[in-house]
């Protein structure tokens, strides 16, 4: 697998990601100066109510679907994909189903009261619309669409955010559950109409034991999904119920601008990489494959993490306000957590891929159980912080977990050179934080950023044209 290819789908990906996460950043910034924080938090909540009933009810089908088609062979994939639309019709109208079920009672767990209930109803009415998205992303990704993906994303962040804007605008917190519908029917449209050239088959000629696959393969998958937005949910109940909703209009904010921009290259991992992990044959391949992957990643995330970690304060008033300041302390603690995804994320994938349904059950639910019991433990000590040091902290567990488990797969550690590009990366940006933070001024950021920067696209350059020369000899 050349290393040239990794990049420029990576970058491709991220070109299309950039987009739809300024759209979402537009959007956050608007709510933030027209409702303020409290704003904020409720889309956060809105968001991980969603995001729940999707994980549950999606039964991990997105994942599953990938994986199942595939590694299959071309004679296998039109029942392989009957079984999926099947599948995924059935699973949409059951999300529909618990929308309707749990808005109520949910509203009164999270708020003690009513008062946001229709809120939470016209928001979770797009958990249909994530499902079916979902299942024809995993459609586009197993026949290796990576182009399709990327356009999909560009048109549905873009529209998504000229439809919501206007209602947001006029009718305020319930205009934001208004654009949270907005945002998923546009790309489960989009998505739609993208992928009928590949779907040319009839879901009811699925056959059972297609199904059967996809249920047993999604339902660990369901469960490490549904604990981790559970996770995320709690650590948002625990900040409203001890700090109020403008805390977690707080925690929103540095989330969002921690995992949204450097999100690119992740997205990237899920798009292009996941499947062709799934396709190789041996270990040793899929940890060669996972190995550059991470080189990758470093080269794509590392300008976007350097500039979080020494502009946050600029990055917080300009995506945001001024009225957000607590939230930037948070903001430092969470990237350094993003960080550590660049290490732990692609081997994830790779155990998603090829390890066995318990094993991922597992390593999953111990990340995520300390995710929910850090900030509970640290949230009383340290305040709004302690949720930011707690996601942190979760993450140095969850990748040495990943580590460990590695080794046990495939007989050994990665490679020095993947370890060396981590550890320089990491003590670049430990540098840069600390010179910066001596210095006063908004802008001395910009130096450290430029240079990361500029290292980086000169070793992405160099390595795309070695790898083209080797080609053509």
């Amino acid at each position: 697998m050349a290393f040239a290819r990794i990049l420029r789908s990576s970058a491709l990906m991220g070109g299309a990601q950039v987009v739809t996460l300024g759209a979402g950043l537009l959007r956050a910034k608007l709510i933030a100066m027209l409702v303020g924080p409290a704003g904020v938090g409720l889309i956060g909540v809105l968001t991980s109510f969603n995001s729940n009933l999707s994980a549950l009810v999606g039964w991990g089908l997105g994942t599953t679907a990938v994986r199942t088609i595939s590694a299959s062979d071309d004679s296998c994939r039109p029942s392989k994909v009957a079984a999926v639309l099947k599948f995924g019709r059935m699973l949409s109208w059951i999300g529909l189903i618990c929308v309707l079920l749990f808005f109520w009672p949910v509203g009164l767990l999270t708020f003690k009261s009513s008062e946001y209930a229709l809120e939470l109803l016209l928001a979770g009415l797009a958990v249909p619309c994530l499902i079916a998205t979902s299942m024809w992303s995993a459609l586009l990704q197993s026949h290796g669409q990576v182009k399709s993906l990327a356009r999909v994303q560009i048109i549905s962040g873009l529209g998504g955010l000229v439809l919501g804007l206007p209602l947001i605008w006029f009718f305020g917190l319930l205009g934001i559950a208004a654009s949270v519908l907005l945002a998923a029917i546009v790309p489960a449209v989009v998505t739609w109409q993208a992928i009928r050239p590949y779907s040319q088959v009839s879901a009811d000629s699925a056959s059972e034991t297609d199904i059967r696959v996809l249920v047993q393969l999604g339902a660990a998958l369901m469960a490490v999904g549904v604990l981790s937005q559970l996770s995320a949910y709690v650590v948002r109940l625990i900040l409203i119920r001890s700090h109020g909703l403008e805390a977690a209009g707080y925690y929103q904010a540095a989330f969002a601008i921690a995992g949204s921009l450097p999100g690119f290259v992740f997205t990237a991992m899920g798009t292009d990489f996941f499947p062709l992990i799934a396709r190789v044959k041996t270990e040793a391949e899929a940890q060669e494959l996972c190995e550059k992957q991470i080189q990758a990643g470093l080269l794509l995330a590392l300008p976007l993490i350097a500039g979080l970690l020494t502009l946050g304060e600029f990055c917080i008033h300009v995506l945001y306000a001024r009225s957000f300041d607590p939230a930037i302390p948070l903001l430092s603690w969470m990237i350094w957590g993003v960080f550590l995804r660049v290490l732990s994320w692609p081997m994830g994938y790779w155990l998603l891929a090829r390890g066995s349904s318990r094993t991922v059950v597992i390593v999953e639910s111990v990340a995520n159980i300390l995710a929910a019991l850090l900030p509970l433990i640290l949230v009383p000590i340290y305040g709004v912080t302690g949720a930011a040091v707690g996601f942190f902290v979760g993450y140095i567990a969850y990748t040495a977990i990943i580590l460990i488990v590695s080794r046990k797969r495939s007989g050994r550690w990665l490679n020095m050179a993947t370890l060396g590009w981590f550890f320089l990366a990491a003590a670049a940006l430990g540098i840069s934080q600390v010179v910066v933070a001596r210095l006063e001024g908004a802008y001395w950021g910009l130096i450290p950023t430029g240079a990361i920067s500029v290292v980086c696209a000169w070793a992405y350059l160099h390595s795309v044209r070695r790898e083209s020369c080797s080609t053509q000899i």
